[in-house]
């Protein structure tokens, strides 16, 4: 069952810019989930069943539901990650995506109580975990099983369009590409589907999927360990063709909504690729 949680943290002292996404926050949720489970974490090393996004600045006001800061500035138009650090005792968000059910079943519920009961450290700054499941931002704590989203998808529904929240990267060959095809984004997204969820959808199934409109830009981010890549940023728009049969149509569909926990392309535990369905099927 995809699940996300998104935990409240704050910090005893003030958070450097470069420990707030990629490979620090990587091995942060390892720690956490160390403390729960050992073996598990070493698992998650060779099998990256989760998804992360980089840690978030909470927004300012308590009537914002749906905005979730990401430490990416609009300024004139463009979206770029800044080199602005997090002060002491600001709060922060920070979302946490889990994708199979056989691994986390049985740590999901004993997560919250081990994060409060000890400080935890992000470079070198000691943070408080204050919260899981925060109930004022339900676009981004959610959960539901896989027969769920595949029950639940629209056979009918012919547009979707993919917002980038993070830079999103992909494999073209042996090299990384900051190109969204249909191919990378929808390949991926049904190879993530087969792998977790028990419901094997054919390589076919994406065929009728073509690209309608994009407005996407490249931006590079410093994930850690001296490593930078380059993803796109942005949103793009995809059709299906309306000839395609309903039960492919659906199962395009279920997809896309599993596009909201496991994100799109590479480096998704690293903070890269988190997206969000517009005019989501449903």
């Amino acid at each position: 069952m995809p699940e996300s949680l998104v935990i409240s943290l704050v910090s005893e002292s003030t958070i450097p810019h470069q420990y707030l996404r990629g490979h620090y926050l990587y091995r942060l949720f390892l720690a956490l989930v160390s403390a729960v489970d050992s073996n598990l974490s070493q698992t998650l090393q060779t099998k990256p069943a989760f998804t992360l996004s980089p840690l978030q600045i909470s927004p300012q006001s308590p009537a914002i539901t749906n905005n979730l800061k990401f430490l990416m500035p609009q300024q004139q138009g463009t979206v770029s990650f800044t080199n602005t650090s997090i002060p002491a005792g600001a709060h922060c968000w920070w979302r946490i995506s889990l994708l199979d059910d056989t691994l986390f079943a049985h740590i999901s519920p004993r997560l919250a109580k081990v994060a409060a009961r000890q400080p935890w450290y992000l470079g070198p700054s000691r943070l408080h975990i204050t919260n899981f499941l925060p109930t004022n931002i339900p676009e981004w704590t959610n959960h539901a099983s896989y027969s769920q989203l595949y029950q639940q998808a629209s056979d009918r529904h012919l547009e979707m369009t993919l917002k980038l929240l993070t830079p999103a990267v992909f494999c073209q060959g042996n090299q990384e590409s900051p190109l969204p095809t249909r191919d990378a984004i929808f390949h991926g997204l049904r190879k993530c589907w087969n792998r977790y969820s028990g419901l094997v959808f054919a390589p076919n199934t994406i065929a009728p999927i073509s690209a309608k409109t994009f407005d996407l830009k490249t931006v590079p981010m410093a994930v850690g360990n001296n490593e930078t890549t380059v993803g796109c940023l942005g949103a793009i728009a995809f059709q299906i063709s309306p000839t395609a049969d309903p039960l492919t149509i659906k199962r395009i569909n279920a997809l896309v909504s599993f596009s909201r926990y496991c994100g799109i392309g590479q480096k998704t535990t690293l903070g890269l690729g988190l997206v969000h369905p517009l005019r989501e099927p449903k």
